[in-house]
């Protein structure tokens, strides 16, 4: 590229830039047109072209793509001898996890470029570069000099190619072939093209036995009349009209619903609100841990499936888990939005609803931690746009004996009631007969002066009330002693809207920031776990996240230990036994792979395939 032509690639570039997205057409005989649609991806994302690159963290030696690429790197490596020429291999992520480097001035031309192990080179940070743009442009790109959208690299030419897992169809990183930017050549697309290929070739043979598996059934069902969908725990295969309903939530709660099945029979079947169909659901045994469930849809898929996560798995046979950015967007409306009444705690809120028109105090029952206080809260703010005032019910009952109006908790509760704000009395068990009466007297009092607030009185969940069983029903609603009670379900009740529930509690805990995102792995985690302390463990383990987990992706890892385990099979004695001897060779080896293989006298790829298989996870 001639200094007069870079000069003109510089300047469209800027005033693209400067100029927005519909100021500018790029003529087509001065860059590529893959290249000016990475340009305008990179606008609209409003990537910065001089900030740092960000760095995502320590890279896993023992991660797949490094497995199968490491060898095939250092040949090349060798290959590539005196011609100035780097190698580059970026994860899923656009986070560079190896390079091979020939000389010191090539090393330190791609220091000052920050392309060094952990740094985010993907195109939503960097913008146009030979990692992050064929992974989102999903084929292989040259990029040359100014070309790239970030001035750190515009001294180096790169021929990218995205790497994709030849059995799922996955993109699980690229490879990137570096140079300076004045001795870049065509032939460097042919080359790190034929490493792609050899890279692909490498996952095909240290590929999973179950994707293996996968792809097989896939092959004989997908003649069928009907489309088909076949999934494990971690992989979906299906054709491209059923794929646009699908996503890391939908796979995860199908999933679940699916490993609970009791399956006295071959086929059932299954119906799916969630992708508006009837499916005939299949298993097909075990691989060898693991089941494989068919679905064939003799109705045709209707309505979009709701989403909580923006999946991390590229398509899956060829396609992919898409996401809805419509739910996404939904869920940043947070629990006083449109799911106050759509949500999974909807049926409670209606019901709310329903009593405030039939009395004045309320009585939200439930079991421990399933955020009675929470619930009422939210449905008063929605109800009066006014913050409530909350108080424990062992003050008032405490202060009953003193005359009305000289106490400033009781003065306080009526002043709320007066204000239109509403009341929220915690602990309620502790609240006598007199101090009962009490509110509702003061809350009909402040609705004689026009006000809309309620008291709402949050109480544990109690079987037998004065000797008869209160009439209520998980989210419904009875009437006793003048009030009217509403039962907030517990998580256990809510197993198949679980994924709304983590939205609703993400969003109180983090206002403002986007929405979680979760691997399926880390969902079906999730779902799997029985929350015996509802929604108060779920917010404990969601506030224990780590702050790179919820701003990136949530991993099963990033889960406390019993709730990793929780979606693995039940493993059989034997299994058991070699899940514990591998354990312990582990921990002998300080969790070293290697000398941990040494130590059981099995090949370090077998030990791979057995902790995946196992769902061993490494201690910290």
């Amino acid at each position: 590229m001639t200094p007069r032509r870079e000069d003109q690639v510089r300047q469209a570039r800027e005033l693209l830039i400067t100029q927005g997205l519909r100021g500018l057409v790029v003529p087509s005989s001065l860059v590529p047109e893959e290249i000016e649609r990475s340009w305008r991806r990179s606008v609209s994302l409003r990537v910065d072209p001089t900030a740092e690159p960000r760095v995502l963290g320590a890279v896993d030696p023992d991660a797949a793509i490094l497995r199968a690429a490491g060898r095939i790197l250092d040949q090349w490596q060798d290959s590539l001898t005196d011609s100035h020429l780097s190698l580059l291999l970026a994860d899923q992520d656009g986070r560079i996890v190896s390079r091979r480097i020939v000389t010191p001035q090539d090393e330190r031309r791609l220091d000052r470029a920050n392309a060094v192990e952990g740094f985010d080179f993907s195109e939503g940070s960097l913008g146009t570069n030979g990692l992050g743009t064929p992974i989102e442009a999903r084929s292989v790109v040259f990029v040359r000099g100014p070309e790239h959208y970030h001035e750190a690299l515009a001294q180096l030419a790169c021929a990218g190619a995205p790497l994709r897992h030849p059995i799922t169809g996955r993109i699980v990183g690229s490879i990137a072939l570096a140079s300076p930017a004045v001795s870049a050549h065509g032939l460097m697309v042919s080359i790190v093209r034929q490493i792609g290929n050899q890279i692909a070739e490498e996952l095909v043979s240290q590929a999973d036995s179950r994707d293996l598996e996968l792809a097989r059934t896939y092959r004989v069902f997908r003649s069928s009349r009907s489309p088909v969908l076949v999934m494990n725990a971690q992989t979906v295969m299906t054709d491209l009209p059923t794929l646009s309903h699908l996503d890391t939530e939908t796979h995860a709660v199908l999933w679940d619903r699916l490993l609970r099945h009791g399956w006295s029979e071959e086929t059932f079947q299954l119906e799916l609100p969630l992708l508006g169909t009837v499916a005939t659901a299949r298993r097909m045994g075990r691989i060898p841990q693991e089941p494989l469930f068919v679905l064939e849809f003799t109705e045709p898929l209707t309505l979009p499936a709701s989403v909580m996560t923006d999946a991390s798995d590229e398509p899956a046979g060829g396609q992919g888990i898409r996401t809805d950015p419509e739910a996404s967007r939904r869920a940043d409306l947070g629990p006083d939005g449109p799911e106050m009444v759509t949500g999974p705690y909807g049926t409670v809120r209606r019901a709310l609803d329903n009593a405030a028109d039939r009395a004045l105090v309320l009585r939200l029952t439930g079991a421990p931690g399933t955020g009675k206080r929470h619930q009422a809260l939210a449905w008063l703010r929605k109800r009066t746009g006014q913050e409530p005032l909350t108080v424990d019910a062992g003050r008032l009952a405490a202060a009953t004996e003193s005359r009305p109006g000289t106490d400033r908790d009781w003065a306080a509760v009526e002043q709320a009631l007066t204000a239109g704000r509403g009341v929220v009395v915690t602990n309620a068990e502790a609240l006598d007969r007199r101090s009962r009466t009490r509110l509702q007297q003061s809350s009909a009092t402040a609705l004689e002066a026009g006000s809309t607030a309620r008291v709402l009185l949050t109480e544990q969940l109690q079987e037998q009330n004065s000797g008869s069983i209160v009439p209520t029903v998980s989210g419904g609603a009875g009437t006793t002693e003048g009030t009217v009670e509403v039962t907030v379900p517990s998580l256990a009740e809510l197993r198949g809207e679980l994924p709304g529930v983590i939205r609703e509690v993400a969003a109180g805990l983090f206002p403002g920031a986007r929405p979680l995102r979760f691997s399926p792995g880390a969902l079906q985690s999730l779902l799997a776990w029985t929350w015996p302390g509802n929604v108060a463990e779920l917010r404990d383990v969601l506030a224990g996240l780590p702050t790179a987990a919820r701003t990136g992706l949530v991993q099963v890892q990033h889960l406390p230990p019993a709730l990793r385990q929780a979606a693995g099979p039940r493993l059989s004695r034997y299994e058991q036994s070699e899940r514990e001897t591998i354990v312990a060779a582990l921990r002998d080896a300080e969790w070293n792979k290697s000398r941990a293989a040494e130590i059981l006298g099995i090949g370090r790829t077998t030990l791979y395939r057995k902790i995946r298989s196992l769902r061993i996870e490494e201690e910290t």
